[in-house]
């Protein structure tokens, strides 16, 4: 798909459409593989059209600590752009992934003005907000039954492409405490794995020990 064709520029005429084209390009990027570290400039507006990423810092012990897993299509941290600030986290690919990558200042000269598009930033960071509450909430309150069977729940087309120590660190739980509930899971037959990989057998029972 070309960039105009997705939702968020739904608004754009013919012209408007060609001027973003010719701001835009679509780069590939490899599991593993940084788009961006903390205190980078936000010199580009991130569009992710296929695959995951996340956004994490690292606390005083220097551990990895998440804050977003964003799935395509979404754009990533424009807060540092909207805000003019360097990025406030790191950034990585959690599988192999694209990203239409625009040029922010001249997405800024050309295409904010419009109310459209300041509506739709505007949209997308009151979501990232709204998510990322329901995260802390879900992290302090939630116990690690439920962390686990709503993360599998949610997310069962990634799950061939997530080995158990990967979910383990999304979680903030330890490879351990992931390995007993999955073995418990497959105990009662709602899960199996094979080679540290997850596949879901019993959708509603899993779906019954997600709720929160």
């Amino acid at each position: 798909m070309n960039i105009h064709e997705y939702y968020f520029f739904d608004s754009l005429d013919e012209k408007e459409k060609k001027e973003l084209e010719k701001i835009s390009r679509k780069k590939s990027y490899k599991k593993d593989e940084i788009l961006f570290y903390k205190g980078d400039e936000a010199k580009y507006l991130y569009l992710l059209v296929s695959g995951i990423v996340k956004v994490y810092k690292h606390d005083y012990k220097d551990n990895e600590v998440i804050i977003h897993n964003l799935r395509a299509p979404t754009f990533i941290a424009e807060i540092a752009n909207y805000e003019e600030i360097p990025y406030p986290a790191n950034c990585s690919f959690e599988v192999d992934s694209e990203v239409y990558v625009i040029e922010y200042n001249k997405f800024k000269e050309n295409f904010l003005y419009k109310p459209e598009i300041s509506m739709m930033l505007i949209k997308s960071l009151t979501k990232k907000i709204k998510a990322l509450e329901n995260f802390i909430n879900f992290s302090i309150t939630a116990d690690s039954n439920i962390k686990i069977a709503q993360f599998l729940y949610e997310n069962e087309d990634i799950l061939l492409s997530l080995r158990q120590v990967k979910i383990a660190s999304i979680l903030n739980i330890t490879p351990e405490t992931l390995s007993r509930k999955i073995s418990k899971l497959k105990k009662d037959k709602i899960l199996e794995n094979d080679k540290g990989y997850i596949k879901i057998l019993d959708h509603k029972k899993l779906k019954e020990l997600s709720q929160f």
